[in-house]
């Protein structure tokens, strides 16, 4: 498989995942509205609203993972970094995206196995009943997309690198 056709795939995850991330905050948006409303002017909350909005936030959390790492979007502050040599500037860039990568990759580790010990258990939320796991892979998800992410860009640097291209 060519590196293209795998940063095609990666791009398209990530735009995808940006799109689901965003009708999850369209959700959350609109229950909070509707509970709002229910509970000021009808003294009736949706039941569960806070649960719902709960797992809703964490779709729209780590939906939006990837898709900013991809597209650079993150807040990034380089007073100093930008006055520093251009091979120390790669240095730092390549060591920074490969302790993202594994730091990430042992996170969606982690939360892998957590996972499988929600689904084991059979954890549900108290109100609605929800079951959990699927949200925890969820996490999991968001986490390997990141990871993904990270490891293209160290691709990427590593063969700036090598071209003199940084």
């Amino acid at each position: 498989m060519s590196m293209e056709r795998i940063h095609k795939q990666m791009e398209w995850l990530s735009n995808n995942l940006s799109y689901f991330g965003s009708i999850a905050l369209f959700a959350m948006m609109l229950l909070t509205t509707i509970d709002v409303i229910g509970r000021y002017f009808f003294n009736k909350p949706i039941l569960g609203a806070f649960e719902l909005t709960e797992f809703l936030v964490l779709i729209l959390i780590f939906s939006f993972l990837a898709p900013s790492q991809a597209k650079k979007s993150h807040v990034a502050v380089d007073l100093i970094f930008q006055h520093l040599p251009g091979r120390l500037r790669a240095l730092i860039d390549i060591v920074n995206h490969l302790l993202c990568m594994l730091f990430m990759a042992l996170v969606a580790y982690r939360c892998f196995i957590r996972a499988l010990e929600i689904k084991e258990f059979g954890e549900a939320t108290s109100n609605l009943g929800i079951i959990k796991y699927p949200f925890a892979f969820f996490v999991v998800f968001g986490c390997a997309a990141l990871s993904i992410e990270y490891l293209r860009d160290l691709i990427r640097l590593l063969f700036a690198k090598q071209k003199g291209d940084y």
